[in-house]
């Protein structure tokens, strides 16, 4: 049997493509040592997470949830699931995408600030 990956999966909904980089950018500028390195990594209770570990992605309007997760690694395994999780939870017309392994974050959580909300839809394990 080959190896396994599991991921967290969140789906946002960001004013803009800039929001969404702004939420995801890291700060080394900071010399408090217990300041997170990004917002995202905030709002998940984190200091720190290592991007090498992530994927992410903003939805051109138009395009499909299937056309906007097949860009991303391993997406033939997952991306049916999420797709799935998506329509269940109204999250159609989402237009960001994190993917980041499960052991980066500890409790991950659905979280809304100024004009986003990321919706975190569950664990998928898939072969890698």
């Amino acid at each position: 049997m080959g190896d396994t990956e599991t991921s967290h999966f969140f789906l946002g909904r960001f004013r803009s493509e800039r929001q969404f980089a702004k939420f995801l950018q890291e700060d080394y500028s900071k010399e408090d040592d217990d300041a997170p390195l990004s917002p995202f990594y905030g709002s998940q209770d984190e200091i720190f997470c290592d991007h090498d570990f992530m994927e992410t992605g903003f939805r051109e309007t138009r395009q499909t949830l299937k056309k906007f997760f097949a860009l991303y690694s391993y997406s033939e395994h997952w991306a049916e699931e999420l797709r799935k999780r998506a329509v269940d939870a109204g999250l159609e017309d989402a237009n960001a995408l994190i993917v980041i392994s499960k052991d980066q974050i500890t409790q991950p959580r659905t979280v809304t600030g100024d004009g986003f909300t990321l919706t975190y839809l569950g664990e998928i394990k898939y072969p890698i």
